[in-house]
């Protein structure tokens, strides 16, 4: 009995030492396969494992080195391992930790076969990722972000998304390719053995289109000649993808255009192949334009179709520039300046709302079509560019156009004057003049007379002065300020700083930095000859101080607001309203003195020819000699009757004594 017992316990023993022990080589299996799976061992992952569907050790490899280089796994960590099911299934989590994606969990389930007493993995696809099946891959794309663009007021396009007219060669539809180089070589400027060698390195590829030529335009006859040739076509919605300016020349240099930079000039994120904006708004606002690529990566199964996203970086689009610009008066300014202006003359315009500092027109001339840069300009067009005698069509000369300001200081040195307790409104000038020539009369001048160029009549007081345009009296008050009080009073009306604005504007100069102030040099201050540098926007944006009627120096304005596209709504980021730039610039007592002379200028003054019937104008014109041959010549007119706030600011490059032609620019702007 005894012995019976014994027995039947000695079997319970031996079945339960098989029990742990067939237990452990499971658990030592899967945990044998889970450290191979975190080290990244695919060698000794494939060992462990019998396939369940048709797959050799070389692609069981190369999937797994795909999809996790490309992913950038960096380490990959396992937690939560179940003990088997029922149906000896373990279940775990698997964390994928990736640099630019994040960290991936997901939850598998691995199931253990055994054959001829050995333990395997019963490996598939969704031990890689838990959708994976036969066919499927993991994929990463790139959502590429459209560049914003650039509108003007009315809402038409000044800076556009838009495709080249695309000549294509359709290798599955060519039937003679003599006949197709023929046709498509004149216009292309491909060579016959260049079109049939692209024809067949493309069937090499088993490419079915090809690219001949991108064009910006081509003729109807053209058009005719290439879509009668079998195998020849013309596509403007797909293949050359381009920035396109429809105002071209006659607003270039507001928008600038989009082009490469050499690699030591690029802005960080960017390389030697991105298109990027060069000059203009496309410059300036080129890190709101462009906007951020997003990415998307996902499971694809084997028809092509997400069935689950993995990470996800939103697109963000590139923002639209709403400019002030009205298009018509921009056209309208430009063509005023293209028919008035002769060969070799240059020059600037501006029309601005003086109530708030918007920008409608803006033109330097002469100009250049920044739509010849979107396919690459030729070398022939580019030296025609850069020729001396075309007048330095790629130089904004509204923003970056130095020039002597001439009289058009005169009423912000009336100003200085005036609030410096220099002058009054009846101080009158009791010097002696021959000649139309005053000498100062004080010690040690031993420089040139000051010269002016007419009589303003006697007594010579700041009204007929500021009508005539009278030197002798601007020189005589800034002398009599003197150097200190009439630099630090034009300091406090912008000279020496930059009037800010969304295109680079040079900074307006008194003198040079290195210039030894005479009293010579402060005299010709007062009347804005000498060293004085300033930009037609700094002299637009300083007389909205009197033609908004506030004494106020309005910022000037050229993007009104910054809008994007996020999913189906158009949200506006930035609005710009009217802003000070500075508050106070000449005071109220200085406006009730100087707007009704200002007044007289263009009823009665040097501004006479720029008079229109029925409105209310005032303004103040300027000359400057450049030399005995040439002369900058000035005009800023405004209205007075609230009606308009327009003010309108005209320099131009020309010939000595053919300035007058600043007048019919401006008039042709103030019209109603």
């Amino acid at each position: 009995m005894m012995r019976a017992v014994l027995l039947i316990m000695c079997v319970i023993i031996v079945a339960m030492l098989a029990a742990c022990q067939s237990e452990p080589q499971g658990s030592e299996s899967v945990s044998a396969y889970l450290d191979a799976y975190v080290n990244m061992d695919y060698g000794a992952m494939w060992a462990l494992c019998e396939p369940a569907v048709s797959i050799d050790e070389e692609t069981f490899h190369k999937r797994y080195t795909d999809i996790f280089t490309g992913l950038g796994v960096t380490q990959i960590s396992i937690s939560d391992i179940s003990e088997p099911d029922e149906d000896g299934i373990y279940h775990y989590t698997a964390t994928y930790h990736t640099k630019e994606f994040g960290d991936m969990t997901n939850a598998f389930s691995l199931k253990k076969v055994t054959r001829n007493g050995q333990d395997f993995i019963f490996w598939d696809y969704s031990l890689i990722f838990p959708e994976m099946d036969v066919g499927s891959s993991v994929r990463i794309r790139t959502l590429r972000a459209s560049r914003g663009e650039i509108f003007a007021a009315d809402g038409s396009l000044l800076a556009k998304n838009d495709y080249a007219i695309t000549l294509f060669m359709d290798t599955t539809k060519v039937v003679d390719i003599a006949q197709v180089a023929n046709a498509a070589g004149p216009i292309t400027g491909l060579t016959d053995t260049q079109i049939i060698d692209k024809f067949n390195k493309a069937q090499e590829k088993g490419t079915q289109i090809e690219r001949l030529g991108e064009f910006l335009e081509l003729t109807e006859e053209q058009k005719q000649s290439v879509l009668s040739v079998p195998g020849l076509g013309i596509d403007d919605k797909m293949y050359t993808p381009i920035r396109s300016y429809p105002l071209g020349v006659y607003a270039a240099h507001i928008t600038g255009y989009m082009g490469y930079r050499a690699e030591d000039k690029l802005p960080e994120g960017y390389t030697i192949n991105d298109k990027l904006g060069v000059e203009g708004l496309e410059e300036a606002y080129e890190p709101q334009l462009r906007g951020k690529d997003g990415r998307i990566v996902y499971i694809e199964d084997r028809w092509g179709k997400n069935i689950r996203t993995l990470f996800e970086q939103p697109v963000e689009q590139g923002q639209d520039l709403r400019l002030t610009i009205k298009p018509d008066m921009q056209l309208w300014a430009y063509e005023l300046m293209e028919t008035l202006l002769t060969k070799g003359e240059k020059g600037a315009a501006i029309v601005m709302d003086a109530s708030n500092g918007f920008v409608e027109a803006m033109v330097s001339y002469p100009s250049y079509d920044n739509n010849l840069f979107t396919l690459g300009i030729s070398k022939q067009m580019w030296d025609f560019y850069m020729a001396p005698e075309n007048g330095q069509p790629f130089t904004a000369r509204a923003t970056q156009g130095f020039y002597t300001p001439g009289s058009v200081i005169k009423p912000f040195v009336a100003v200085a004057a005036l609030e410096s307790g220099t002058v009054t409104a009846d101080t009158e000038f009791v010097g002696d003049i021959v000649d139309n020539k005053w000498t100062p009369d004080e010690a040690g001048w031993h420089f040139p007379a000051i010269t002016r160029v007419s009589n303003s009549g006697s007594p010579l007081k700041l009204e007929n002065a500021m009508i005539q345009s009278d030197n002798i009296y601007f020189a005589y008050a800034a002398l009599k300020m003197g150097e200190d009080e009439l630099f630090n009073r034009l300091r406090g009306m912008g000279f020496e700083e930059a009037v800010p604005f969304d295109l680079p504007v040079k900074s307006a100069s008194p003198v040079k930095k290195t210039t030894f102030v005479t009293r010579k040099i402060v005299a010709d201050m007062g009347y804005g000859q000498g060293e004085m540098q300033v930009t037609p926007l700094q002299i637009a944006a300083m007389y909205t101080a009197f033609a908004n009627g506030t004494g106020d120096m309005m910022q000037p304005v050229l993007v009104e607001k910054l809008c994007r596209t996020e999913g189906t709504d158009y949200v506006t980021l930035l609005e710009r309203s009217a802003t000070v730039w500075k508050s106070g610039a000449v005071s109220r007592r200085s406006l009730e003195t100087l707007s009704p002379i200002l007044a007289d200028v263009v009823r009665r003054g040097t501004g006479r020819p720029a008079r229109i019937g029925g409105v209310g104008l005032a303004g103040k014109t300027g000359t400057a000699e450049v030399d005995k041959l040439r002369e900058i010549s000035w005009f800023v007119g405004y209205w007075t009757d609230g009606y308009y706030d327009r003010l309108v600011v005209v320099v131009l490059e020309v010939a000595a004594g053919e300035g007058e032609v600043k007048f019919e620019i401006a008039k042709a702007l103030l019209s109603p």
